[in-house]
């Protein structure tokens, strides 16, 4: 992951909604969910299960989130 693919997921894992992501980091939302989709194929698992306009976050990507927290702890 580059940092750019960080932010994208740290900031998705912190609100839930590709929406909200997309405002915070001054992108579209299709922009946002493009990356997303990206970024799930480059790590070869799903990070988000959709539920509506949510983004519930899968087993890995709460594994993957805390095993980079420092990254995200630097970031704020």
């Amino acid at each position: 992951m580059d940092l750019a693919e960080i932010e994208l997921f740290g900031t998705l894992m912190r609100v839930g909604t590709t929406v909200e992501t997309a405002r915070i980091l001054g992108l579209s939302q299709p922009a946002v969910s493009a990356r997303l989709k990206r970024l799930e194929s480059r790590v070869g698992f799903s990070l988000f299960h959709r539920s509506g306009n949510r983004l519930e976050p899968s087993a890995e990507a709460q594994e993957l989130y805390a095993e980079t927290g420092a990254v995200f702890a630097a970031q704020t």
